[in-house]
Parts: structure tokens; sequence; C-alpha cells
């Protein structure tokens, strides 16, 4: 029988939250290595906590089956545990833990959720889209400030800022892939301005390469514009390691609509060398 998951991590030395986290989301995974050591296990629980999020917006190619209704389920069970409740996964008890400690604010993940729940309903314009990036990927750099011991609330919301501007970067990376598996998070009136809907999208319409150009040309815009939000001062370790995924946003965004890769292509070298520079030079 095949070893599990769990059983190959503790045998090569990696914890399980690692082994998933890694899994799950390598970009995240990576930045996370530079934290603290005390909080690293944290970031990874808090890495897999967003992943299942993420993964309760899948599934939506068609609103005439079941609407966001099933998504809207998912996300409203791991809301239930953020506030206390017992069900059981294997993320539940650390994440539970995490908040019972005071290591985590309930308030940062339910801003989470919400941000997941806004994009099942449709985000009807920029300013919804912006305020859903900054609860959602950015609330994921700032639960793992929280747990890495930050507090200061400027230095919270550059990493927060940071981490929109690399939910931004991703969907430039990758939006013929989310757009294709019937997610839909950018803003109804982009997509009106390209003659779609968030249901046509969901429904498989096809998306054209001027249209697909067209809608990362817009999220460079609004990545870029995070990013100048979050300033580019010497932050301490803690929020410096944080904010790190603000440095591929930074590298994605310049390469822009034109470089997108197709489908999800792994991170290069150089994207790897400018973390570790980052974080070594500020």
């Amino acid at each position: 029988m095949p070893a599990s998951p769990e059983r190959r991590a503790a045998g090569a030395g990696v914890s399980p939250g690692a082994a998933a986290a890694r899994r799950a989301d390598p970009d995240r995974f990576l930045c996370a290595l530079f934290l603290p050591q005390a909080a690293r296990e944290d970031a990874f629980t808090l890495i897999a906590f967003n992943h299942e999020t993420v993964r309760a917006l899948g599934g939506m190619q068609s609103r005439a089956v079941a609407g966001p209704m099933a998504g809207l389920i998912r996300l409203q069970w791991w809301r239930e545990i953020v506030e206390g409740a017992g069900h059981p996964h294997a993320v539940a008890g650390p994440l539970r833990a995490l908040i019972a400690a005071g290591r985590v604010r309930a308030e940062t993940l339910l801003g989470i959720l919400d941000a997941r729940e806004a994009e099942l309903d449709g985000l009807a314009d920029w300013p919804a889209w912006r305020a859903a990036m900054l609860g959602g990927a950015g609330g994921v750099q700032v639960a793992i400030a929280q747990a890495a011991g930050v507090t200061d609330p400027d230095l919270l919301k550059a990493v927060e800022s940071h981490g929109a501007a690399y939910g931004a970067g991703g969907l430039v990376r990758h939006l013929d892939i989310v757009l294709a598996s019937g997610r839909c998070p950018v803003p109804d009136s982009a997509l009106a301005e390209a003659g779609l809907s968030g249901d046509a999208i969901r429904d498989g319409a096809t998306l054209t390469p001027d249209i697909l150009r067209g809608l990362r040309a817009a999220l460079c815009r609004e990545g870029a514009a995070f990013l100048a939000e979050a300033g580019r001062p010497r932050l301490p370790r803690a929020a410096r390691a944080a904010g790190l995924p603000g440095i591929l946003a930074r590298r994605d965004l310049a390469r822009g609509a034109a470089d997108a890769p197709v489908g999800f292509a792994p991170r290069g070298l150089g994207d790897r060398l400018a973390v570790m520079a980052a974080m070594a030079f500020g």
C-alpha cells in the first residue's frame, strides 16, 4: 500500500503541514520559509486554510445547475470552524488553536471568507474587486504576519497591500486557467466592457486573446496600485517575510499581459532568487 502524504513527509523530515502547504501553494510556502521558525508551522496551517477557501470557489461552470450555493455552503462550514465549531478536518484543529491562543485574529480569517463569498456572489466593479483582493489575498498575508507576532497597524496594512498585489499578479499569470475553471475573480464591469458576463464565464464562454490581454492589462494596473500603497520601506524581519509575496507580484506585474505563461508554469530561478534577495537586503 502506498504511504500517505503525511508518512512520506515525516520520512523526508518535513512536517505534514509543510508538505500540504508546499503542494497546495508553492509560492506562499517558499515565502513562509523565511518567517521566524516559531511561526512557520502556523503559516503552513493558514496557507492550507486559504487553499480550502479557494477550493470552495471551484466547480462553478453552470449556475443553471446549482449556482453559487455549493460554494457558499462550504464557506459557511469554514466560517463555523473559525467561530469555534468542532467540525472535523486536518486543518480545523490547528486553526482553532491559533485563534484560541490569540496568535491570529478571527476577524482576519472571517475577512478571507467574506472575500471568497463576494467572488461567488459576483464582484460588481473595481472597488468591489479591490475590497475582495485586500480581504482575501491580502488577508492571508495579514494572518501570517499576525502569527509571526506583527501587531503594528501600519505594518499590517503594508503586508495586506503586498498580499493583494500578489493576488492580482497571480491572476495576470493564470487568468486563462482560472476563468476556464469557472471562477470569475474579475469585476462584472470589466467583463461587460468585453461583451461578457460572469454567468457567461461560468458557462464556458470563449475567451479571445484580445479579451484576455485587456483583462490582464487592467489587472496589472490595479496590482501596481496596491504596490504603490504598500510603499517600499525596509520592514522589520517578520513583517518583511509576511510581505514577500509582494516581490513575486512586482515581477509578475512587470512581465505584464504579453508575457503571461500558459497554464500553471512553475516559478523560475529568477523569481526564487528575488525573494531571497528581498529577505536578505530588505
